[in-house]
């Protein structure tokens, strides 16, 4: 049974409910777009010498100053220097994962996941790509590196040969900062050791890196994995991609995303037939995009939705410290969109779920969608990012007091 198709075909099947399934920015952080899409459009149209550059295919990496302009900006926002040379323009952070794992590996690859993790993501290369999934277990830190160093040891191939096109033969996807579903971030050590596992045992590491400028505090978020595969080691070899997008930080609409990488993984990618036929794979919107750095447009409208999502963050919190029941916990995240409910051993959260959006018509995720091997079915993720603070607010009382009543009838 297909039981994340199962929780999304009942939730579709009802009626009127507000659903904190959503990882997407809503209708109030939407709606500033309009206004800086305008000026960035009007800028861009209106200082492009040759507006036929605009509408061509683009260089294969992308635009040139946008690329620089990102640099700058990230460089700026991760407190950490980001070089133009490493970036590369794509179609959202799921275009680049599909990229990355089609240019660089084949049918029936081998990939380490982290477990709970993005579902999608997961689906990706497991049905798309028909890749094989290893799920490893995660904690507070991270995915677990003496289990992952098991399991790279128990499938590295003793005697494969590979070439210069395919240079890995498995891959690690994670998602360290803020992670989805959990919302925790990976340790320094965990870093670490997670890059020291992949340089052993040549594995390509991808970082899904979408919610790292999603931060609630006032200092950079903390380090991407790709800080910590330094060039200056002795044992360099550029083994972490990191892949992220504009899509949690200004507009999905825009399918604008972007790869930074090493060049040799660069080279690959960019070698592709796919670029070689249509060139960069969103020209005109990251024109758009960068038009929006060059003004400033993008870091002032990130500081104002910074301050919203962590507004909701600290209300929906607030509800849950006061009114989850008895034996359930959750963990504060210091940034991102989802905050992870863990209830008792035992506690059903789908048929919780279906339960809630019977009586109360609120909907959440139950745990088990964002594992390969069904666990955490007595766990539960919400969103903070769609809905306005109100209406938050009122949904998560009711999956608070949705819960009381459930686990009393389930456990009277």
């Amino acid at each position: 049974m297909d039981y994340a198709k199962a929780v999304r075909e009942h939730h579709e099947a009802a009626e009127n409910v507000l659903s904190l399934m959503d990882g997407s920015p809503g209708p109030e952080t939407l709606k500033d777009c309009k206004e800086i899409l305008l000026k960035a459009t009007s800028y861009t149209l209106d200082n492009e010498a040759d507006t036929t550059h605009i509408f061509g295919y683009g260089p294969e990496t992308g635009d040139q100053t946008f690329r620089e302009e990102l640099a700058h900006f990230l460089t700026r926002e991760y407190g950490d220097t980001v070089n133009s040379s490493n970036l590369m323009v794509t179609a959202g952070a799921t275009q680049a994962l599909h990229m990355v794992a089609s240019v660089l590996f084949s049918k029936d690859s081998v990939v380490f996941i982290e477990d709970p993790t993005y579902f999608a993501g997961c689906r990706v290369l497991k049905d798309d790509l028909q890749m094989k999934i290893v799920p490893v277990p995660c904690d507070a830190d991270g995915m677990n590196t003496d289990v992952l160093e098991q399991v790279l040891s128990e499938y590295c191939p003793s005697d494969e040969k590979r070439s210069s096109a395919r240079p890995f033969w498995g891959m690690v996807y994670t998602i360290p900062v803020y992670n989805n579903p959990k919302g925790n971030c990976y340790s320094a050590s965990r870093c670490r050791k997670l890059v020291e596992l992949a340089r052993k045992y040549d594995v390509l590491v991808v970082a899904e890196d979408i919610y790292n400028l999603i931060h609630f505090g006032e200092c950079s978020p903390p380090a991407r994995l790709l800080s910590y595969d330094k060039p200056s080691d002795q044992d360099y070899r550029g083994n972490v991609v990191s892949i992220a997008t504009f899509s949690k930080i200004l507009a999905p609409g825009l399918r604008v995303g972007w790869v930074e990488a090493p060049q040799r993984i660069l080279s690959l990618l960019c070698g592709s037939y796919m670029l070689w036929s249509g060139g960069c794979l969103n020209h005109y919107a990251s024109k758009l995009a960068g038009a929006t750095l060059t003004l400033g447009l993008l870091a002032k409208h990130l500081c104002h939705i910074r301050q919203v999502y962590k507004k909701r963050n600290d209300a929906a919190c607030a509800v849950l410290r006061d009114s989850l029941p008895e034996g359930a916990t959750f963990r504060k995240p210091q940034g991102g969109f989802f905050v992870w409910i863990e209830f008792p051993e035992g506690t059903d959260t789908f048929k919780m779920m279906q339960w809630m959006i019977n009586k109360y018509q609120v909907s959440f995720m139950p745990g088990f969608c964002a594992s390969t091997l069904k666990n955490y079915g007595n766990c539960a993720r919400i969103s903070i990012c769609y809905h306005e603070e109100s209406v938050l607010v009122d949904a998560v009382q009711k999956v608070c007091k949705g819960a009381c009543e459930f686990m009393q009838l389930s456990h009277p």
